[in-house]
């Protein structure tokens, strides 16, 4: 089993696989900042100001993100940081579901199904997605850290 979990073509494709969910996810979000804002806004966490700010810098993170862990290029800083966004975004719609908050999660993924006419279901699917999403990127980072002690194994 653990094997299989460190797998490097595994790793390779769960890194694939939420890299381009980031992608995906930030295009819309870049398009039009607009929306996004008032979709930040109805979670009712931040001033409107700010989630102005995060309106407009927070789809870029993720695109350049996204894009890192792909490419591999800053990995570990990527994953750390897709790793660091999606707890804050658990946080965020488990807050909107505790509050009663209907709200959109703001992802940029479509809804499916039945789900998209009740807005709570598919902030809990959406927040069961992430966990996944999350276990994802806790394997890429064990196996950054298992190549980081094999470096420095061979280096002594």
């Amino acid at each position: 089993m653990k094997r299989f979990f460190s797998n490097p073509k595994l790793i390779l494709a769960l890194r694939i696989i939420v890299g381009l969910l980031f992608i995906y996810a930030s295009v819309d979000k870049i398009i039009d900042p607009e929306s996004f804002s008032d979709i930040i806004d109805n979670y009712r966490f931040s001033p409107v100001a700010l989630s102005n700010l995060a309106a407009l810098i927070l789809p870029w993170i993720e695109l350049i993100a996204g894009l890192g862990l792909i490419s591999g290029i800053y990995l570990e800083g990527s994953n750390l940081l897709l790793m660091g966004l999606i707890v804050f975004f658990i946080f965020l719609m488990s807050r909107a579901l505790v509050l009663g908050i209907n709200t959109h999660c703001g992802c940029g993924l479509p809804s499916i199904g039945v789900l998209k006419d009740d807005p709570r279901a598919e902030l809990f699917r959406r927040i069961i997605e992430d966990f996944i999403y999350l276990c994802m990127l806790g394997l890429v980072q064990m196996k950054i850290v298992q190549n980081k002690k094999v470096i420095e194994h061979e280096s002594f």
